[in-house]
């Protein structure tokens, strides 16, 4: 199995170095484990975290701003408004302004209230990933690996090496790690 590289918050070298493993016998499961974190962190943050190539058709409301609900954007490769939704070259807009955080600024007109009538071909996510994230990564991995391999499934609790306790349950992610990925959820969650 190959580990789903559009999506992956960290890589099969640095997990196995973190968790201390060098042998390959658990590569498959690993790659499992670094796709199925990565997809549940994409989820519970409602964004996709790595950088990609983005084409998306927003409703406007008039004005000459618009927030995409991805960020951080990296960069803009064109902007279209048409209400006729053909976005041919003679409805692109070149006189704009935007910001990571999503928010764009049109100099001369305004986004179209027809719904979809406004195209944005775009980059968004994280070219290089927050270090805090990664992390948090790894630490739920290294959680779900320890406790498969300890015959641990089912079990609400756990105890760190300092007598902490931690409650969580299948399918959840560790409070460590929900802690981080609040700082990067999408912006109607906060």
């Amino acid at each position: 199995m190959a580990i789903d590289t559009v999506n992956s918050l960290t890589d099969l070298t640095d997990l196995k170095v973190w968790l201390g493993i060098d042998v390959d016998t658990y590569d498959t499961e690993l790659e499992q484990y670094i796709d199925s974190v990565s997809w549940q962190f994409n989820k519970f943050t409602d964004l996709l975290l790595k950088a990609r190539d983005i084409t998306a058709q927003y409703d406007g409301d008039g004005s000459p701003v618009l927030m995409t609900p991805e960020f951080p954007i990296n960069s803009i490769t064109s902007i279209f408004i048409d209400s006729d939704r053909e976005f041919g070259a003679e409805t692109e807009v070149t006189d704009y302004v935007f910001y990571s955080d999503g928010t764009i600024y049109l100099d001369d007109t305004t986004f179209s209230t027809t719904r979809k009538a406004n195209k944005i071909v775009f980059n968004a996510g994280y070219s290089t990933l927050p270090h805090d994230l990664v992390m948090a990564c790894k630490d739920q991995i290294k959680w779900l690996y320890r406790r498969h391999r300890n015959n641990q499934e089912g079990i609400a609790t756990s105890t760190t090496i300092n007598g902490d306790t931690t409650v969580t349950e299948e399918g959840e992610i560790l409070k460590t790690s929900i802690e981080i990925l609040k700082r990067y959820r999408k912006r109607d969650h906060l």
